[in-house]
Order: C-alpha cells, then sequence, then structure tokens
C-alpha cells in the first residue's frame, strides 16, 4: 500500500491528538520546536507594530514568552492535559501588567534606530519561519512516517483479515448458509466459515457434506488477527483427515497452544454434516441457538468444556444435533450479546433468541441484517460481532 493511500486513511480515521498523544517527548521534540519558533514571531511584529521602538531585551522576551504560551497550549489540548492551558490564560493575563513594570523604564529606539530595527526584525522573522518550516519537516519525516508506515501495515493486515474471513452466503446439499465478521478495530479476532467437504478423500467427504463453524480469539488488534489465522489454517488442514470433532478439537489444541501467549485461547462454536446428520461442538462460546421450525421455540445447545488453547491436554467431547426441515441455527460471538446501552443494561442473548423466533422463516441474509441493526441500535460496538445462521431447507 502506498504511503500517501495510509496518510489519507489516518487522516480519515486519526487526528493529530491521537498521533501526539502516542509519542514520547523526544519523538515530539521537533515538533514543539516548529510551534516554539512559529508563534515566536508575535514578537517582532509586536516591535514592527509599535513603530520598532521596542527595547531590544523586550523584542527578545516577547518572542521567548509567545513561543513558550504556544506551547502551553499545544501540550494542553494535544496531549489532554488541561493544567497547561490553565497556565497559559494566566500567564496571559499576568505579561502585560508584568512587561509594563520590567520594560516600561526603559528607553525607546531613536528615529533615526528605527530603519535598523526594522531590518533586525524581519531577518529574525524570516530565521524563526525558516526553523519552524524545517522542524515541521524533521517531524513528518521522522516520527509521522514512522508512524504512517505502522498504519500501512495495519491496513494491509486489514485487507488480509477481510480475506481470511469473508462473508458467507452458499448453499450445500439441502442446507443454506448466511454469516458476517465485523470487527471492532483495524484487525479483527473472529472467525466465521463454511467449509464444503466434497473435497476431502473419498472415504472422508461427501457431495453435500460440509462444516461450519465461528471462532473468537481473546484479546483484540493485530496479535489476535494472527492467532486467528494460524486457527483457521490448522483446522482447515485437520479437516483433511475426518475422524470426529473432538479428536480435531483436541488436535487443534495442541498444535495452537505452544504458538501463542499464555493469555490467548480460541472459542468455538462449530456443526458439521454429511447429509442430514449433524455433529456439534461448542469450546468456551456461547451455545449454539436453535429454532424449531414446527414450534418456533428457540433451544440452546452447548458442550461445556474449555476454549481451545487455554490448557495444554484436555479431553474435548462433541455430540449429536438433531435438524429438521426448516430449522434454523444460529452460531454467535458475544460482540453481538455484550453491547450495552446508556443505561449500562445488556443486549444479551435473550434479544437475540427473540428476534431468531419471530423471523426465522425470513431469508437469511434479512435475519442477519435485523440482528445487527438490533444489536448497533441498542449501543456501541464494543467486540468483534460475528454471525452464522444455518437452515436446513
Amino acid at each position: 500500500m502506498r504511503l500517501s493511500r495510509a496518510f489519507a486513511e489516518f487522516a480519515r480515521r486519526r487526528s493529530l491528538r491521537d498521533l501526539v498523544s502516542a509519542l514520547t517527548l523526544r519523538e515530539v521534540l521537533p515538533l514543539a520546536m516548529a510551534i516554539f519558533s512559529l508563534f515566536a514571531v508575535l514578537g517582532t511584529m509586536t516591535d514592527v507594530i509599535s513603530g520598532a521602538r521596542l527595547p531590544d531585551s523586550q523584542v527578545l522576551a516577547t518572542c521567548l514568552f509567545s513561543g513558550t504560551i504556544a506551547l502551553f497550549y499545544a501540550a494542553g489540548s494535544l496531549r489532554r492535559q488541561w493544567g497547561w492551558i490553565v497556565i497559559a490564560v494566566v500567564l496571559q493575563i499576568a505579561w502585560a501588567p508584568f512587561s509594563g513594570r520590567v520594560f516600561g523604564g526603559l528607553p525607546a529606539l531613536s528615529p533615526e534606530q528605527v530603519p535598523e530595527r526594522l531590518k533586525s526584525d524581519a531577518l529574525l522573522t524570516l530565521l524563526l519561519m525558516a526553523v519552524s518550516y524545517s522542524c515541521f519537516l524533521w517531524f513528518i519525516n521522522g516520527t509521522a512516517a514512522r508512524y504512517l508506515r505502522a498504519r500501512a501495515e495495519i491496513e494491509l493486515a486489514r485487507q488480509i483479515h477481510q480475506v481470511l474471513v469473508p462473508a458467507v452466503s452458499t448453499t450445500i446439499g439441502e442446507f443454506e448458509f448466511a454469516g458476517f465478521s465485523v470487527p471492532s478495530g483495524e484487525v479483527g479476532g473472529d472467525l466465521v466459515d463454511v467449509v464444503p467437504l466434497s473435497w476431502l478423500p473419498p472415504s472422508g467427504g461427501k457431495a453435500d457434506a460440509w462444516f461450519g463453524y465461528v471462532a473468537d480469539v481473546s484479546g483484540h488488534g493485530v496479535s489476535s488477527g494472527v492467532v486467528m489465522g494460524m486457527f483457521k489454517s490448522a483446522l482447515r488442514m485437520r479437516l483433511l483427515q475426518g475422524g470426529p470433532l473432538s479428536s480435531m478439537l483436541a488436535d487443534l489444541n495442541r498444535v495452537l497452544f505452544p504458538l501463542k501467549s499464555g493469555s490467548m485461547f480460541v472459542t468455538l462454536a462449530c456443526v458439521r454434516s454429511s447429509g442430514p446428520a449433524l455433529e456439534y461442538a461448542v469450546a468456551g462460546h456461547l451455545p449454539i441457538l436453535r429454532v424449531s421450525a414446527i414450534t418456533r421455540q428457540v433451544e440452546e445447545i452447548t458442550t461445556p468444556q474449555i476454549p481451545i488453547a487455554m490448557f495444554e491436554d484436555f479431553s474435548f467431547t462433541s455430540s449429536a444435533l438433531p435438524c429438521e426441515p426448516g430449522d434454523l441455527l444460529a452460531l454467535i460471538t458475544d460482540g453481538l450479546t455484550e453491547v450495552f446501552d446508556a443505561g449500562d443494561r445488556e443486549l444479551g442473548i435473550e434479544r437475540i433468541e427473540q428476534i431468531l423466533a419471530a423471523s426465522a422463516s425470513r431469508p437469511l441474509g434479512e435475519i442477519a441484517d435485523e440482528i445487527l441493526a438490533a444489536a448497533r441500535a441498542h449501543g456501541r460496538q464494543l467486540d468483534d460481532q460475528t454471525l452464522l445462521l444455518i437452515r436446513r431447507v
């Protein structure tokens, strides 16, 4: 991705305040020098407005004062340290009487000295502007350029995430699928995927077989996205071997455990089909929601067990999942349920169940949109929001 495009993306989503707040004092020094030099020009301009007859000491003091006040305002607004702004206001109020007492008794320049003073003011103004411009370039070419390169890398990671987690809209045999994953930041840690199993060896795959799941990597950001990519690759490779879901989860646990930090893990809800028979497993995840086509009742189906890669060894289990024609299955992540309104009330899984029960016969895309709209209307998104709908037609 080109740097200019990264800068445009940065300008659209972030402000200078976010950039400066993330920098150390050493990294922000060029910007401070640029601001100081730019506003120090007010000292020479004050002298010109006064007829170029102020004492030399007063001109220099005004330059120093103006540049310092500008730094106080910048520190207060860019780093959210409002005490600096209060200090700047107090100093500005006190400056006029203070400078009058200190410099009021000094003799003004004679008319013969004014032309030379005007030249001095002009030269000092040009020098300060040149220093300010140079320091701005120093800041942009140094710290800001490094930040933008990092932004470009994050943008690349975001594009890779979009490739790894595309929207789902397909039909396999007598089952139809719809799903999405909306990350809360630049790079998400959720997965939604439906894998046709017709490409497996003859002993392990059939034309109408499939494997669908949603997964949620703990944490946020690039680190979660990396683990998410490893998990998807390992899972798809493991599907080549067949076998029950319990053994597949155990193998994924052994592979993934040494490849991530100690505090990270993956929750998973998955369903596999080989014709009308379904097998499911839930590992530390929200239950699978099944809506009966006959009764319109919503049932929470789960297998209580820990997430994947939490401990090195664990015996996972799987179970059979009944699914009659017209039944609807919903696999969701907690980013949809853990949404809070202004009163700190959670949306909760019950609201998702109500939507599913009321709209189970509608097209899957419409049901997915309604669930997402309900979450967005309830409160601000705090986590990745992921959903997979499966219906036997």
